[in-house]
């Protein structure tokens, strides 16, 4: 490692260190994150949880084990934590539709976040079931919850659930696809309390089916935490696109929420763009993803977007969902489309053929004016009718333009000879001022002078003038010719800069050489 990264990544893990832990001990917790890939070419991210640091790579090639080995011997030193407690792990890239893999090995431990107890893995599983960069917005969730019945839709270990019933909220259920993640959400719930199954109730079942009921029941919540992954596959289901079925999630939330509901949506995908043109009808939007952005995380990596969603009125018509050969975008049924159909697009377009030609609408038929495809009482129509009002002519004809009043055409000569000489000549001829035509003083236009009267005073050097154009012209040269600057040794019309003057010294002072002491003796 390089001596300046190895400095500045020394430097950031001892003030964050000293930070994060004032503030856990305000805030009754023992989990924060130190690191946050803040500097180029060191692309880890350091958490700590309890007694344990966990270093995580995301670069696109894994550290060398000699960096490796240098990245864990700084973290134990500037935090503090015993050399076999920190541990490293990488984070491959995955394809789409490809899943982590899993460790065979395994650590599990408890750890507090704001006061709740919540169970970590930090081995087996490259989430350790509780992210960090969420806890303002689960702390926002336990201050609002009071009184209100809570869905918490991919609850992964249900970590919102547990801070909604800490909250005071009447009612709150907890909906993931995983058995192994909603057994874990149990146990979170459990361990801080939260015993009673028919208030605080934890469903394994698919996001759209469990949508598809609860609407049919027409079951209705406050407040609902939407929380869910960029991408998710599984054979209990279909697969999960966010870019894809957000809006149909988004949508249907209107007929689930009661008025004026609240939806707490985030994500983490980088490429994604939140539509707010097809949901300013239903919801008013806010992001506040600065406000709850918790500490640690930088704005500059933190991919993490989270929206206020507040419904304004619900949305009526069928939601339909349909997977796309061609991973576009899918089409909802907006109130007013259930009628109409949709406009087919240009490849879809079919020509005219014998089975629609009844269809076709006859032209002929209809008078026209103008030209083809001109209605009788539109624009064109008005405008031909004004042009030529006592015309009659069929739409068919064409209009002519060379029947119209106009100015006869003159010959070349015509026009040569009323300026007052020959074209051929034009450029063989100096051009005279002196014998253009004067107009003389009347007094039907005006009562000035005229521009070119002779009673005027001609001034010396003008083109009104007595001197010929080349006697002017042989001026103006030798006025161009003549130097601009005063001559010195250094030539004729040639500017002299002078040398910039070094600083400290006001001139220079010739030396005196050997020769030069010998002509003054």
């Amino acid at each position: 490692m390089q001596d300046f990264l190895r400095k500045d990544f020394s430097k950031i893990l001892k003030h964050n260190g000293l930070e994060a832990r004032r503030l856990m001990r305000e805030s009754g917790s023992n989990v924060a994150r130190v690191y946050d890939r803040n500097l180029e070419g060191l692309d880890v991210t350091v958490d700590l949880y309890g007694p344990y640091a966990r270093i995580l790579d995301y670069g696109d090639e894994p550290l060398s084990e000699a960096m490796m080995v240098e990245v864990i011997d700084l973290v134990r030193r500037f935090l503090y934590i015993e050399s076999d407690k920190v541990f490293y792990k990488v984070r491959k890239k995955r394809e789409r539709g490809e899943q982590h893999e899993k460790e065979d090995e395994s650590l599990s431990l408890s750890v507090l976040e704001n006061g709740h107890t919540f169970r970590v893995e930090l081995l087996k599983y490259v989430d350790t079931g509780l992210f960090l960069d969420q806890a303002n917005t689960r702390k926002s969730v336990e201050e609002a919850a009071f009184g209100l019945k809570v869905l918490n839709l991919f609850s992964y270990t249900a970590s919102f659930s547990v801070y909604a019933a800490a909250g005071g909220a009447e009612s709150v259920d907890s909906v993931d696809l995983s058995n192994v993640y909603t057994a874990w959400g149990r146990e979170n719930m459990d361990s801080n309390g939260f015993l009673d199954r028919s208030k605080y109730q934890m469903i394994a079942s698919d996001a759209e089916t469990f949508i598809e009921s609860a609407l049919k029941e027409r079951r209705k919540w406050d407040l609902i935490i939407f929380d869910p992954p960029s991408f998710s596959n599984s054979h209990k289901a279909h697969d999960f696109d966010l870019k894809k079925d957000y809006l149909y999630y988004l949508y249907n939330f209107t007929k689930l929420l009661n008025d004026g509901g609240i939806v707490i949506f985030s994500e983490n995908l980088s490429s994604f763009n939140l539509d707010k043109g097809r949901l300013k009808a239903y919801y008013k939007i806010k992001e506040v993803s600065d406000e709850l952005r918790a500490f640690g995380f930088t704005k500059k990596r933190s991919l993490l977007r989270i929206f206020r969603l507040e419904k304004v009125k619900e949305f009526k018509g069928e939601v339909m969902k349909r997977i796309m050969d061609d991973d576009s975008l899918e089409r909802l049924t907006l109130p007013g489309e259930e009628k109409s159909e949709r406009k087919p697009r240009a490849t879809e377009r079919k020509a005219w053929g014998p089975e629609r030609r009844d269809a076709r609408p006859d032209y002929r038929k209809q008078e026209r004016r103008g030209g083809y495809g001109i209605e009788r009482g539109s624009f064109k129509d008005r405008r031909d009718r004004r042009d030529y009002p006592d015309s009659d002519r069929p739409w068919r004809e064409k209009r002519r333009f060379d029947d119209r009043p106009g100015y006869p055409e003159r010959k070349r000569e015509e026009r040569d000879g009323r300026r007052g000489y020959d074209r051929a000549e034009r450029s063989d001829r100096d051009r005279r001022f002196d014998d253009r035509p004067r107009r003389e003083y009347g007094d039907k236009k005006s009562d000035r002078p005229s521009r070119w009267n002779d009673e005027r005073p001609r001034r010396e050097g003008s083109y009104r003038s007595d001197r010929s154009y080349d006697e002017r012209r042989m001026e103006r040269r030798d006025r161009d010719e003549r130097p601009r600057f005063r001559s010195d040794e250094r030539g004729v019309g040639r500017r002299v800069k002078k040398a910039p003057v070094p600083y400290g010294y006001d001139e220079f002072r010739r030396t005196k050489g050997r020769d030069d002491e010998n002509k003054d003796e």
